[in-house]
């Protein structure tokens, strides 16, 4: 897992030095922007999900009480996700909401 090596804080910029093992490297590749940084403990992921199969479909359930707080009203039929094996930790990376600022966006409204 990767750890932070040290945080400078520089004109109101956050400077992160981090260090990585060789197979986070291997799959942050060549890529330097649109990189998410998220803590793994428990206490970060505190909540707890239901997994299941659907056949061949490919499904993510998720749960009404997460989706609200976040303030998601809209699911897009297709997201963009992957997983990740790090150090025999699995974990899936789901991009289920897509900022559209200054985008106007129509939705129909069933009465």
């Amino acid at each position: 897992m990767a750890s932070v090596h040290f945080i400078d804080v520089k004109d109101g910029e956050i400077y992160v030095n981090l260090k990585l093992s060789k197979k986070e490297y291997k799959i942050l590749g060549q890529e330097t922007d649109n990189l998410i940084v998220l803590p793994t403990s428990n206490r970060v992921l505190d909540h707890e999900l239901t997994t299941g199969k659907l056949g061949n479909s490919n499904r993510l359930m998720l749960p009404k009480k997460m989706l609200i707080k976040e303030r998601v009203m809209v699911l897009e039929k297709r997201v963009r996700g992957n997983l990740f094996d790090i150090n025999n930790d699995v974990f899936l990376l789901v991009k289920i909401k897509e900022s559209m600022v200054g985008i106007p966006r129509f939705i129909e409204v069933k009465k």
